[in-house]
């Protein structure tokens, strides 16, 4: 069942719903490109609402009216014209999907009707908050986290290195050397032991 999400909407302020309006306002790059292909209408520019979209069905009627009415050799110089200008499209049409799928972001986001949190809401019932000494800890974390330079204590304070609460944490090398360790002491404690 993929992308089942999509038809299912909740008609909430929330996140999904944003999503599901997002999905429906963005241009999808596939039709994008198909699109291009009527581009003597200028319908890659109209499907992405880009300004000016009027100038290529103009130009296409004029090259169109000049092959008709005059000899093939009068249209051909604005039907080049024509090609090269659909060619430039074409080589912009992913930064242009770009722009306006972003405009299409923004403007859902900001236009979200999500109701306001209710009165003195203080976030989820489980946050540091009921935690009665959380801003000693945070401060204790903070301090610890200041003296280490790239993941190395301060050489001014000494740290408690283990796995207990409120020791920082053995590097991946001092895991290693500590291994190591105690491999030897358990390979001299069998060495020891009478057979």
């Amino acid at each position: 069942m993929p992308e089942a999400w999509e038809k299912l909407d909740l008609h909430g302020a929330g996140l999904q719903s944003l999503q599901i309006r997002l999905r429906k306002l963005q241009k999808k790059p596939l039709w994008t490109y198909l699109s291009w292909l009527g581009f003597p209408l200028g319908l890659h520019r109209f499907y992405l609402h880009r300004r000016l979209a009027w100038l290529f069905p103009a130009a296409s009627a004029i090259v169109l009216a000049l092959a008709l009415l005059a000899p093939w050799y009068v249209a051909l110089v604005p039907g080049l014209v024509l090609a090269l200008a659909a060619l430039l499209d074409l080589w912009r049409l992913s930064a242009w999907l770009g722009e306006y799928n972003k405009e299409m972001r923004k403007k859902a986001w900001f236009t979200q009707n999500a109701p306001a949190a209710p009165k003195d809401y203080r976030g989820r019932a489980d946050t540091v908050e009921d935690t009665p000494d959380y801003q000693s800890e945070l401060e204790g974390y903070r301090r610890v986290k200041e003296s280490e330079r790239a993941g190395h204590p301060a050489a001014a304070e000494p740290q408690r290195k283990g796995f207990a609460p409120g020791q920082r944490r053995l590097s991946f090398a001092e895991q290693e050397k500590l291994l190591a360790e105690l491999t030897k002491k358990k390979s001299d404690k069998d060495s020891d032991t009478p057979v």
